[in-house]
């Protein structure tokens, strides 16, 4: 097992766990709405990538408390046009995008800005 890297800029290029390298990458942003159907059809793991700590995983079981108590007030709904983060409630954010690969659960990676 090696040590997780720390996040030190965004857009992450690269998914990582205790385990090295996930099989992985980045499909599309996801705007709130989009998100909300995509858990709608089945549950997902969320990864949370905050600058100058490691990625922290939501374990999938947990993902729809962890959607209602903290991701969905948060969510950008469209990265491209700017935001601000006063608009959201503790001035901060989550940029969400969705990554497929070689994973049985779809991953829904959150980059938080604040």
């Amino acid at each position: 097992m090696q040590p997780r890297p720390t996040v030190t800029r965004f857009p992450v290029e690269r998914l990582s766990d205790d385990d090295g390298d996930i099989e992985a990458r980045r499909e599309r942003f996801l705007s709130k709405e989009a998100l909300r159907e995509l858990l709608r059809r089945y549950p997902v793991e969320f990864v949370v990538a905050d600058v100058g700590t490691p990625l922290k995983r939501v374990e999938v079981r947990k993902c729809y408390e962890f959607w209602k108590s903290e991701a969905e007030a948060h969510i950008v709904d469209d990265p491209n046009s700017g935001f601000r983060l006063e608009d959201f409630p503790g001035d901060y954010a989550y940029v969400a995008s969705e990554w497929s690969g070689q994973i049985q659960t779809p991953i829904v990676l959150l980059e938080k800005h604040h």
